[in-house]
């Protein structure tokens, strides 16, 4: 045992240690997560592979809402739906955990990078995406972090080269070939790019701009790389126009309406979103008093530059992130990087403060040798928890009683709900799923009022099948109606899930 604990003590073991814990973080997340969009972007995703276009007529929903449904992320649902077709909830959750180890990967790759060391590195990372754990879910916009946080690392490396020799149409040309690719693959995964692309060319032409290169190769690399974000903005699935009202639908639609584009202040929802403010609002600000710091001790590096370009995207989204939860998240994800170099030295001044002060016990817990044996045996005594979300292999907790429901019955639920009744009964017609832009704001009013109980019925006319959550806020109040209303019979429970059929 005495071997064991002085081998893990090691620095080198770091090496297995961070990867191991980070790997084991994404598979506890694949497992069981709280998101429901994927499911219906799953079923998406299917019909693509199947041919069918990709601005389409609705066949999932009796809602009565008609025009064409855009899918706002079709490359990503393509992928979801290849992953379903191939091993069902199985290949489903190998997917998203490949995806989750993907985001750590990179955000750790970057870190390190960047000057973070194994073991700091991993608490800022920990610490940075621990308040945006809704984020870490096979969505869309994750992916679009991971490509994010890839195109930082791919410039800053590529600053890194003498490119100072050479032809400097040859450098150009690789570079809006790179910055094209890169942004055309954004594009396709999620229409947010057809904004985060120009900002992406602004990032990559201030990395240029403050290397030591010779002003004329500067600027040409700053123009090329723009050239090439810019570019791929016109390949977007929509192309450019269209995409951009995609867009602005999207926002008017869910606006103070759908929960990540709601202000984290609003009196109607849970104060436990002011931590994630301060969570965000806090790395956005630690992270620009680290980068001011180094600016004026002048110590300003490669390293420095690569902070500086994840805070361009990160910080103004913590700020964005006041008036829309969704920014929260990308803040965080985007500045997990920055927050572990940021721990590295803050970590590294602590020690050179009590350098030659006698030894104590906060010295020992700030040595690294003591915080591997605490993360590994975290490890250990959490990997039974672990074993139990990965035998949930992402399957909804609901799917058991969606599978109850009659053939065909037209089913009353949240959206979150009908985005899984979408994957797992398809013969299932939903009145409302997660495709919030699609079924517009009124439609979205009226299912509040059935929810707040101010609609003329108790749920909407033409209902066959009703599953809630009844332990859900949202859902308790019309739960209990449903109980106590002689035209609806509870016919199956599933832990707090009820579906309730027709009394006649």
């Amino acid at each position: 045992m005495q071997r064991l604990v002085a081998a893990v003590r090691r620095p080198r073991f770091d090496q297995i240690l961070v990867p191991v814990f980070l790997a084991a973080f994404a598979l506890a997340r694949a497992g069981r997560f709280e998101e429901r969009d994927p499911y219906w972007q799953a079923r998406a995703g299917m019909e693509n592979l199947a041919g069918w276009p990709l601005a389409r007529p609705d066949t999932w929903s009796w809602s009565g809402v008609e025009g064409l449904w855009y899918q706002n992320s079709p490359l990503w649902n393509s992928l979801l739906g290849l992953a379903y077709t191939g091993g069902g909830f199985w290949g489903f959750f190998a997917f998203t955990s490949l995806v989750l180890i993907g985001y750590f990967a990179m955000a750790y790759l970057l870190a390190l990078r960047l000057g973070a060391r194994s073991l700091p590195a991993l608490a800022g990372i920990l610490a940075a995406v621990s308040p945006a754990l809704a984020m870490l879910s096979p969505r869309g916009t994750l992916v679009v972090e991971i490509v994010m946080l890839a195109s930082v690392l791919v410039v800053v490396e590529w600053s890194r080269r003498d490119t100072s020799s050479g032809p400097i149409w040859l450098m150009s040309t690789l570079l809006a070939l790179t910055a094209g690719a890169l942004s055309s693959l954004g594009n396709w995964l999620h229409l947010s790019f057809l904004l985060l692309g120009p900002a992406m060319a602004g990032v990559w032409a201030v990395v240029w701009l403050l290397t030591d290169l010779p002003w004329s190769r500067r600027i040409a690399y700053s123009l090329a790389g723009a050239l090439g974000w810019v570019g791929g903005v016109l390949v977007s699935p929509y192309g450019l126009w269209l995409g951009l009202e995609r867009s602005r639908v999207v926002q008017e639609v869910c606006a103070g309406l759908i929960l990540e584009w709601t202000t984290p202040f609003s009196t109607e929802i849970s104060k436990a979103f002011w931590l994630m403010v301060l969570a965000a609002t806090l790395a956005a600000v630690v992270v620009t008093g680290w980068l001011v710091h180094q600016w004026r001790s002048r110590q300003w590096g490669s390293a420095e530059t690569g902070l500086l370009a994840t805070a361009l995207i990160g910080v103004p989204s913590a700020f964005a992130g006041w008036f829309a939860i969704r920014f929260l998240g990308i803040a965080l994800l985007i500045l997990a990087p920055a927050v572990a170099v940021v721990v590295t030295g803050g970590l590294d001044g602590l020690r050179r403060r009590w350098r030659g002060r006698p030894v104590s016990r906060w010295r020992e817990y700030s040595s690294g040798a003591f915080w591997r044996v605490v993360t590994a045996i975290t490890l250990v005594v959490l990997s039974p928890g672990l074993a139990y979300l990965v035998a949930q292999h992402s399957v909804p907790a609901e799917a058991g009683l969606l599978s109850k429901l009659p053939t065909n019955c037209r089913l009353f639920s949240t959206g979150a709900i009908g985005g899984a009744s979408v994957l797992v009964r398809p013969d299932v017609l939903v009145w409302m799923d997660g495709r919030a832009d699609f079924y517009g704001r009124a439609h979205i009013l009226d299912a509040y009022a059935y929810f707040w109980q101010t609609a003329p019925s108790l749920v909407p006319p033409g209902a066959t099948c009703v599953v809630l959550d009844s332990s859900a806020e949202d859902s308790r109040a019309i739960s209990a109606s449903i109980d106590a209303s002689p035209q609806w019979r509870l016919v199956a429970t599933d832990g707090s899930f009820r579906l309730w059929l027709p009394a006649n």
